[in-house]
């Protein structure tokens, strides 16, 4: 299972040579919660094993794979046969004028990432 270290301001994950989910952990743990949740509830709802996920127009996408049409073109034959077996997790970074960088995280270990990010989120501004 991957960790993660928040390093300043940037989360630094292993096996994560592209930086993508380092940079939707930046992102999700930014947000905003609704009034009267703490940002853990919303963030469990949003990526529960039902959860749908999060889109930021143009930046970012993190969403359940439901079917093997959902997976990335350059992922698809990779996972495909996981698709009905194990609750995957697509992270896309959009970039303009770029192509998108996308990993695949199952759902357990996403939420672990979640978790601990915000654990260590939460340290940093108490510190």
């Amino acid at each position: 299972m991957r960790t993660v270290r928040l390093e300043g301001h940037l989360y630094n994950v292993t096996q994560d040579p592209d930086q993508v989910i380092g940079e939707f952990l930046g992102f999700a743990l930014a947000l905003r919660s609704s009034p009267g949740r703490t940002p853990a509830e919303e963030l469990a709802e949003l990526f529960s094993p039902k959860g749908k996920g999060l889109r930021l127009p143009d930046t970012f996408a993190a969403y359940r794979v439901e079917a093997p049409e959902d997976l990335p073109e350059e992922l698809a034959e990779q996972f495909a046969k996981d698709v009905r077996r194990k609750e995957l997790w697509v992270l896309t970074r959009l970039k303009y004028g770029k192509a998108p960088d996308s990993t695949i995280v199952e759902g357990a270990e996403l939420r672990h990432l979640l978790t601990e990010g915000l654990k260590q989120r939460t340290a940093a501004l108490k510190s």
